[in-house]
């Protein structure tokens, strides 16, 4: 067997799985990256050769491990290289996903698992009076007004502790919709992670796996295609929201529609523009609007954004 990887810092001692210290307990050596790791002094009280190491460890090491700092770059190199890594009560895909999220994955899982359980104690017959009278379509204007302070805190270039923030109160709305749906056993927090987990992994074959891409273009591609099979959509423009504002609208119909060979470039959509204007239709000259900063790989809703914005500024 290859060297097993346990990404654990000091502070995460309670944190390691019970099959993790089985494994650990199991290896011959456990070597460790830093010298005053608490995990130390357990190991060699329980019989285990444990301590810190001289030379870089080799991951076809057989019956060693390594306990690694979460954010180390050996934690990706020796995956890459074949070695087994952990990764606490997460269910990676592989060994690399497992490295990569390393470094931040026992906080999210003892952070999200405490937030799930402060939505639980709010919404239950001990909680808060108006977090259990709450529902799906009472919540609606909320979710609404925090994915646009999420919005509006990026153009402002907020991308900080503000942009944190901002964060949190959107997760929160999807927090709360999920245990609303737990609270009527129709599905958890748990089902909507693991729900788009297994999207991810699915929309993303070049990545997961033998797929070959040659750029982002044919990335899109193959999303669409793949989402328009698990759909099974006779309707190509089938799950655009009737409710999207009209310039996001028309881009994501263009984006669609490129998938199946729609292709304006500068010069084109330039011209159908200049074919719409004087606006006689001022709808077909906003379409082309939109279809030229998609050619110059501008997003159309947010320049009207901070165009606006700048105008407020004027004043």
């Amino acid at each position: 067997m290859p060297l097993l990887v346990v990404p654990l810092a000091g502070d995460e001692v309670e944190e390691l799985t019970l099959g993790e210290w089985d494994r650990l307990l199991a290896c011959e050596r456990v070597l460790f990256e830093r010298r005053d790791h608490p995990l130390i002094a357990r190991l060699q009280a329980a019989g285990v050769a444990a301590g810190p190491f001289d030379d870089e460890p080799d991951a076809g090491s057989d019956g060693w491990a390594l306990v690694a700092q979460p954010g180390s770059r050996r934690v990706v190199e020796l995956a890459r290289a074949g070695a087994r890594v952990t990764s606490g009560t997460a269910r990676s895909p592989d060994e690399l996903t497992a490295a990569y999220g390393a470094y931040v994955g026992r906080r999210a899982a003892r952070a999200l698992g405490t937030l799930t359980e402060v939505m639980a104690r709010l919404r239950g017959p001990e909680g808060c009076p108006w977090d259990a009278e709450q529902s799906h379509e009472s919540l609606r204007i909320h979710l609404l007004e925090e994915a646009y302070e999420v919005l509006e805190a990026i153009d402002q270039g907020l991308t900080g502790a503000e942009l944190r923030e901002e964060l949190g109160d959107l997760l929160l709305q999807v927090m709360f919709h999920a245990q609303m749906a737990a609270d009527d056993s129709r599905f958890d927090i748990a089902d909507v992670a693991d729900g788009i987990v297994e999207k991810l992994v699915r929309r993303h074959p070049h990545v997961f796996g033998d797929v070959t891409v040659k750029d982002a273009n044919e990335v899109i591609r193959n999303w669409e295609t793949i989402k328009k099979q698990e759909k099974e959509r006779g309707d190509h423009f089938e799950g655009i929201p009737a409710g999207l504002p009209a310039l996001l609208a028309a881009y994501k119909t263009q984006k669609r529609a490129a998938a199946l060979g729609f292709d304006a470039d500068e010069a084109v959509a330039r011209s159908r523009l200049e074919s719409a204007w004087p606006p006689d239709d001022l709808g077909t000259a906003l379409f082309w609007i939109v279809a030229l900063a998609r050619a110059r790989g501008i997003d159309p809703e947010a320049a009207l954004r901070k165009a606006t914005q700048d105008f407020r500024a004027t004043f």
